[in-house]
């Protein structure tokens, strides 16, 4: 089983998962970082709860919302 940590630490692995680098993947979820918290402000519309109130996703990170949906 790949889990995100083996992932991160064995540039080859990453390549041929996903076909980026580690080095690429973390840049581009710096960018995805941002972006999503940026739509999250941007689409919450007359919301009574402040920004992280409420349940829980099961996918904590952004860096693991990126892996997900490349993989």
């Amino acid at each position: 089983m790949i889990n995100k940590e083996r992932l991160l630490r064995d540039n080859r692995l990453c390549k041929a998962i996903i076909g980026l680098s580690v080095e690429e993947l973390k840049n581009l979820a710096a960018e995805f970082s941002a972006c999503y918290l940026i739509y999250r402000k941007k689409n919450r519309k007359d919301h009574e709860r402040q920004m992280g109130a409420g349940q829980k996703g099961f996918i904590p990170t952004p860096l693991d919302k990126l892996l997900f949906i490349l993989l």
